[in-house]
Protein backbone atom coordinates (compact mmCIF):
# COMPACT_ATOMS: atom_id res chain seq x y z
CA UNK A 1 0.00 0.00 0.00
CA UNK A 2 1.17 3.43 -0.94
CA UNK A 3 2.82 5.63 1.91
CA UNK A 4 0.43 8.46 2.95
CA UNK A 5 3.78 11.01 2.84
CA UNK A 6 3.86 9.86 -1.15
CA UNK A 7 1.16 11.04 -2.30
CA UNK A 8 0.53 13.98 -4.13
CA UNK A 9 -2.37 16.68 -3.53
CA UNK A 10 -3.89 15.89 -7.33
CA UNK A 11 -3.95 12.11 -5.91
CA UNK A 12 -5.37 13.52 -2.45
CA UNK A 13 -7.95 14.97 -4.15
CA UNK A 14 -9.11 12.35 -6.26
CA UNK A 15 -9.91 9.46 -3.44
CA UNK A 16 -13.20 8.50 -3.52
CA UNK A 17 -15.26 9.61 -0.72
CA UNK A 18 -15.88 6.29 1.29
CA UNK A 19 -16.49 5.94 5.32
CA UNK A 20 -14.13 4.12 7.63
CA UNK A 21 -14.30 0.71 7.68
CA UNK A 22 -11.71 0.45 11.06
CA UNK A 23 -10.75 2.80 14.05
CA UNK A 24 -8.55 6.43 12.17
CA UNK A 25 -6.41 8.50 14.46
CA UNK A 26 -5.43 11.13 11.76
CA UNK A 27 -7.01 13.51 9.37
CA UNK A 28 -5.28 14.86 6.37
CA UNK A 29 -7.24 18.02 5.36
CA UNK A 30 -7.62 18.62 1.48
CA UNK A 31 -8.60 21.67 0.07
CA UNK A 32 -11.27 21.22 -2.83
CA UNK A 33 -11.79 24.08 -5.71
CA UNK A 34 -14.95 24.51 -4.19
CA UNK A 35 -16.48 27.35 -2.43
CA UNK A 36 -19.20 27.33 0.79
CA UNK A 37 -22.21 29.24 0.75
CA UNK A 38 -20.06 31.39 3.40
CA UNK A 39 -17.33 32.33 1.10
CA UNK A 40 -14.41 30.10 2.27
CA UNK A 41 -13.11 27.18 0.55
CA UNK A 42 -14.34 23.57 1.49
CA UNK A 43 -12.54 20.64 1.86
CA UNK A 44 -12.27 17.08 2.47
CA UNK A 45 -10.86 14.77 5.02
CA UNK A 46 -8.46 11.91 4.31
CA UNK A 47 -8.85 9.49 7.59
CA UNK A 48 -5.60 7.66 8.24
CA UNK A 49 -4.34 5.60 10.60
CA UNK A 50 -0.61 5.81 10.95
CA UNK A 51 0.54 6.53 7.17
CA UNK A 52 -2.46 3.89 6.09
CA UNK A 53 -5.69 5.86 4.34
CA UNK A 54 -8.80 3.84 5.62
CA UNK A 55 -11.85 6.20 4.69
CA UNK A 56 -12.19 9.92 3.05
CA UNK A 57 -15.42 12.01 3.99
CA UNK A 58 -16.20 15.70 3.26
CA UNK A 59 -16.07 17.98 0.06
CA UNK A 60 -18.79 20.36 1.71
CA UNK A 61 -17.54 21.46 4.93
CA UNK A 62 -15.92 24.58 5.25
CA UNK A 63 -14.78 24.30 9.15
CA UNK A 64 -13.45 21.44 11.12
CA UNK A 65 -14.65 20.98 15.38
CA UNK A 66 -12.57 18.78 16.64
CA UNK A 67 -14.07 16.71 19.51
CA UNK A 68 -17.57 17.91 18.83
CA UNK A 69 -18.27 22.11 18.49
CA UNK A 70 -16.76 23.59 21.26
CA UNK A 71 -14.71 20.88 22.41
CA UNK A 72 -17.26 19.33 24.20
CA UNK A 73 -17.48 15.85 22.77
CA UNK A 74 -20.85 13.93 21.64
CA UNK A 75 -22.93 16.43 24.01
CA UNK A 76 -22.23 19.51 23.63
CA UNK A 77 -25.15 21.04 26.27
CA UNK A 78 -23.36 19.25 29.19
CA UNK A 79 -20.11 20.44 28.15
CA UNK A 80 -20.83 23.74 28.12
CA UNK A 81 -22.87 23.46 31.61
CA UNK A 82 -20.37 21.67 33.46
CA UNK A 83 -17.85 23.30 32.06
CA UNK A 84 -15.73 20.33 31.54
CA UNK A 85 -13.95 18.08 28.92
CA UNK A 86 -11.89 15.54 28.08
CA UNK A 87 -7.84 16.84 27.62
CA UNK A 88 -7.16 14.95 24.55
CA UNK A 89 -3.73 15.49 22.78
CA UNK A 90 -3.88 17.30 18.97
CA UNK A 91 -0.90 17.25 16.81
CA UNK A 92 -0.47 18.78 13.46
CA UNK A 93 2.07 17.99 11.12
CA UNK A 94 2.62 18.99 6.79
CA UNK A 95 2.93 16.14 4.70
CA UNK A 96 5.94 15.76 2.46
CA UNK A 97 4.83 16.19 -1.36
CA UNK A 98 1.26 17.39 -0.85
CA UNK A 99 2.61 19.94 1.48
CA UNK A 100 -1.43 19.03 3.29
CA UNK A 101 -2.12 18.92 6.87
CA UNK A 102 -3.13 16.18 9.02
CA UNK A 103 -4.38 16.46 12.13
CA UNK A 104 -3.84 13.55 14.24
CA UNK A 105 -4.66 12.84 17.90
CA UNK A 106 -3.60 10.73 20.95
CA UNK A 107 -7.27 8.70 20.82
CA UNK A 108 -8.94 7.02 17.77
CA UNK A 109 -11.35 8.76 16.34
CA UNK A 110 -14.61 8.98 14.83
CA UNK A 111 -17.90 10.19 12.89
CA UNK A 112 -20.87 10.28 14.69
CA UNK A 113 -23.45 10.73 11.78
CA UNK A 114 -23.00 9.30 7.96
CA UNK A 115 -23.38 12.50 6.48
CA UNK A 116 -21.22 15.54 6.44
CA UNK A 117 -22.38 18.52 5.20
CA UNK A 118 -21.41 22.29 6.20
CA UNK A 119 -19.32 21.25 9.40
CA UNK A 120 -17.00 18.33 9.66
CA UNK A 121 -17.54 17.53 13.41
CA UNK A 122 -15.04 14.71 14.55
CA UNK A 123 -14.90 13.09 18.29
CA UNK A 124 -11.99 11.39 20.15
CA UNK A 125 -12.24 8.18 22.57
CA UNK A 126 -10.17 5.84 23.90
CA UNK A 127 -8.29 2.87 22.27
CA UNK A 128 -10.23 -0.18 23.23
Amino acid sequence: MKDLNDFTITELRAIEERYPTEPFSGIVIVPTNRKHESGYGCMKFVLTRGHNIVGCVGGCSDVVHLNGIGGCGENLLEGLLSGTTKVIDWSIDCLRKSRCLRVFCSKDLYLKDDVVLSDFVVYARDRK
